[in-house]
């Protein structure tokens, strides 16, 4: 654009406007704009339009008017400027007196004196108190405007018709230049020869609004066209080169010659291209200038050819002036962009640092920074240094956030602890279950139950950070800490016995390794004695719940399930004793084992004919027979024993229809083979039916003559 001065502004349309609207309110057209002299013309430049109001301007709004933001503390942006409303051609008016309201007439004759009306906005103190700086001394004053930017001298011209008289001044130019060359983050380009120093600053250091209809966040300078511009602006106002007939079809094509051009078109969503772009408005404004001129060399006017030759050659110079300026520009840009990018990081840094002193000073640790994120902390995304002020306004907000990122961090550190402690405590504990004689794994825990035993119990404690040789002299106590628990556990089934049938004290099972080189010689009694008065057959116990019946062994194995709760069954023990009286055995004596080895079955007298007849009983479901019709036919137990010839039509040995079947949770009876060890829970490659372990035993172990409880042994199967 052309050098305009502020005696060529009275031919422009918004001038024109400008005029009219003052005649409408019989004001002088210099009573809104202050009066500079002629050497002011070259210094104020471009900027004399945009300091008039117009009707066009007020309808879309100046880039004077654009707010510019400012972050608070809290994060907050706040309109820093409002509208360029003392530079609008209006008289300036005198403040008449506020006048209070009169008392009613019945508070006249009061004794009280009147109370003083409330004063709302600036207070006296306030409000005036830059009225007087103009009659500071010059050096001090220019002093004072050295040290503001550029944008800052903007809006300080436009406060008052004084102050811009002398900043736009000529004799003030050194007060733009040291401003401008302090403003940016590299060294700030001098203005090109067609702007001045605050139009330049405008452009460069103005508000991020459109400079057509100031949409906001418009932060890309277009300078080839010395504008911002949205990109609704650029598809309404940009002309492509190819298509200048059809969008200009009223000028000539060499009117492009004499203008500047953009490589950014509308739809090119930023990115520069080799194609031509020009500003619409300029168009035409430069398209009717050279028609006047070009009326004037056919009306012979004197001289008007060669104005007409200057003003090509001069807009020539200019256009090729702006090309070349405006990639140097961009370039600029970049860099400065950039520049503060870094900058803005580096006082961010310089606050994290500071906040992160505060934050240690009040007793956190760097853990909890590292929990919530430093970007997380309030007042932590601003770019200001961290002052007492600003720390005494965040410092609830700041504190807050750590205790809670604290407690969070804990909590996740607990339960890592937690599930960490008990991993290591099932690895522990698995490696040695590996190694354990499979029949004595009838009566050890659950890996859901390590809980339970003293030797982890300690080391379970999330809140307490366990060492690496307290785990080892876990291990090491571990096999005594399983017998423990074993015993713990008949125990508590010896003790739910009647009195009677409670007997002595049993001894502490020793825990078997498959390791060990006497394992052959241990393996025949290493369940000999340990279950006690729970190996008699009598002690029949029941689980509540799902009223499954339990005897001897499987009692022991019942305590691996965890949340299983065993009672002492009175019903069940007297079906025990009336069986035994039918066997002519001595209950104190009798063991389960026993039983199981007669396989003999029954039938129950208290039933009916049709049922007794087609119904031979197993003791074992003899018992459970008994247990669950508790009726009044079913009183007392009576039993009578199936003879040899009615037991010929059955098979013999698994295979009998009675034999295992005595509860839900046992329905078909599987062996195990007290050799083989190397798994954690046996699986039905593991397990098997009596005929088929004993091939296992002759075939894997060469074990002909396999022995009960030595070679294999019964495992029952919970929950099948």
């Amino acid at each position: 654009m052309p050098v305009t001065t502020r005696r060529q502004s009275r031919g422009f349309p918004q001038y024109r406007a400008y005029e009219e609207s003052v005649r409408e309110k019989n004001l002088k057209p210099e009573d809104g704009v202050s009066e500079v002299s002629d050497e002011d013309d070259a210094m104020d430049g471009s900027l004399a339009p945009d300091l008039s109001s117009s009707e066009e301007d007020e309808e879309r709004g100046s880039l004077w008017d654009g707010p510019e933001s400012d972050v608070s503390e809290n994060g907050e942006e706040g309109m820093i400027s409002e509208s360029d409303d003392d530079f609008e051609a209006t008289p300036f008016m005198a403040k008449r007196r506020r006048l209070e309201k009169a008392a009613p007439a019945e508070n006249a004759s009061s004794s009280k004196p009147p109370s003083k009306t409330k004063r709302s906005g600036l207070s006296r103190r306030v409000q005036g108190r830059l009225q007087n700086m103009l009659s500071l001394p010059l050096d001090v004053l220019f002093m004072l405007f050295s040290e503001l930017g550029p944008m800052d001298l903007l809006n300080l011209a436009r406060t008052s018709k004084a102050l811009r008289q002398v900043l736009m001044s000529r004799k003030s130019i050194w007060v733009w230049i040291s401003s401008r060359r302090a403003a940016g983050a590299t060294m700030v380009p001098d203005p090109p020869e067609d702007m001045s120093e605050p139009a330049w600053a405008q452009l460069l250091f103005g508000p991020a609004v459109c400079s057509l209809c100031s949409t906001k966040n418009i932060h890309r300078v277009d300078f080839a066209l010395r504008r911002r511009l949205c990109i609704s602006c650029k598809k309404k106002n940009l002309v492509f080169s190819i298509k200048f007939h059809y969008q200009c079809p009223d000028l000539r094509e060499s009117v492009m010659d004499l203008l500047p051009y953009t490589k950014v078109g509308g739809w090119a969503h930023g990115h520069a291209s080799h194609s031509r772009f020009y500003w619409k408005p300029d168009l035409y404004e430069i398209g009717k200038r050279l028609a006047e001129l070009e009326n004037d060399v056919e009306a012979g006017k004197p001289g008007a050819h060669e104005r007409l030759k200057s003003f090509r050659a001069e807009r020539i110079l200019l256009v090729d002036s702006i090309i070349q300026s405006s990639s140097e520009f961009e370039k600029w840009a970049k860099a400065e962009a950039e520049a503060q990018t870094n900058n803005i990081c580096e006082r961010r840094n310089q606050r994290h640092e500071a906040l992160k002193a505060r934050i240690f000073a009040a007793g956190y640790e760097v853990a909890d920074i590292d929990w919530v994120g430093m970007h997380r902390v309030p007042g932590s995304n601003i770019d200001k240094p961290l002052t007492d002020d600003a720390w005494r306004r965040i410092r609830v907000k700041v504190e807050t956030k750590m205790s809670e990122a604290r407690e969070a961090r804990l909590l996740a550190v607990r339960r890592r602890r937690e599930v960490e402690y008990k991993h290591k405590a099932e690895q522990c504990y698995s490696n040695l279950l590996r190694q354990v004689l499979p029949i004595q794994r009838l009566c050890l825990p659950a890996l859901s139950q390590i809980s339970e035993l003293t030797c982890f119990r300690d080391l379970l404690n999330p809140d307490r950070d366990v060492q690496a040789s307290e785990w080892e002299n876990a291990a090491d106590q571990l096999q005594q800490s399983l017998s423990d628990w074993m015993s713990k556990q008949r125990d508590q089934c010896i003790s739910s016995l009647p009195s009677h049938a409670q007997g002595a004290r049993v001894e502490t099972m020793a825990i078997r390794l498959l390791s060990d080189p006497l394992i052959d010689s241990l393996r025949p009694e290493a369940m000999v004695g340990f279950e006690g008065p729970l190996d008699l057959a009598t002690s029949v116990f029941r689980e509540p719940k799902s009223g499954t019946i339990l005897m001897g062994r499987d009692i022991c194995h019942a305590w691996g399930v965890k949340g299983l709760r065993l009672e002492f069954s009175p019903r069940g023990a007297a079906a025990v004793h009336a069986l035994l009286q039918v066997l002519q055995l001595d209950p104190a004596s009798t063991t389960v084992s026993t039983l199981d080895q007669l396989d003999r079955y029954f039938t129950c007298a208290s039933c009916p004919l049709d049922v007794v007849h087609s119904h031979h009983l197993c003791w074992r479901s003899c018992v459970l027979h008994f247990v669950d019709l508790s009726g009044t036919d079913h009183a007392f137990p009576q039993w009578q024993i199936v003879g040899p010839e009615d037991m010929a039509s059955y098979p013999s040995g698994d295979e009998r229809p009675g034999n295992g079947v005595c509860h839900p949770h046992v329905r078909i009876e599987k062996w195990l083979c007290n050799h083989c060890g190397d798994y954690l829970v046996p699986g039905r490659e593991d397990l098997g039916s009596k005929t088929e372990i004993i091939d296992h035993l002759q075939a894997e172990h060469n074990i002909k003559d396999a022995v009960v409880d030595v070679d294999l042994f019964s495992y029952p199967l919970f929950g099948v």
